[in-house]
């Protein structure tokens, strides 16, 4: 079973991706995103066969109780698949399901790094990134 901290974070990447989205093709679009994310961020820390292992693993969990899950390309961002498994299966469904696979993801994770750091790097994966300004791109600014 999940741990309630993993599905708070679950919640909150899909909230700012779609949160709040009902119509398939927001649906499709939102999950698109959730797995790019997904996918980006922790590639940089598992490496890609790490990752698809992460994801393959997940999904087949997340998708014993999330059938829906079984036609959602996660894997190689298919938004009119993702659209038309929302369109089949419900978008309350896939919204649901995505929840469930980044918190199966989480929780695979979490065995490996321990809870706390899958949860951080869970949350870092699904903010958008700050860019920094060099010491030497600010205005008025020369270097010596």
């Amino acid at each position: 079973m999940t741990q309630q901290p993993i599905l708070d974070s679950a919640r909150r990447l899909w909230t700012r991706n779609g949160g709040g989205t009902s119509s398939p093709e927001e649906v499709g679009a939102a999950t698109i995103r959730v797995c790019t994310q997904l996918r980006t961020g922790l590639t940089r820390w598992v490496g890609a066969e790490g990752y698809r292992a992460l994801l393959e693993r997940a999904l087949e969990l997340a998708a014993e109780a999330h059938p829906a899950l079984r036609n959602v390309p996660c894997d190689d961002g298919d938004q009119e698949a993702a659209t038309a498994a929302a369109r089949a299966h419900g978008a309350a469904e896939v919204a649901t399901g995505v929840v469930a696979l980044v918190g199966t993801v989480t929780e695979l994770l979490g065995r490996i790094i321990g809870e706390d750091m899958a949860v951080q790097l869970m949350e870092q994966t699904g903010t958008p990134g700050r860019r920094r300004k060099s010491p030497t791109s600010s205005a008025g600014v020369q270097d010596a």
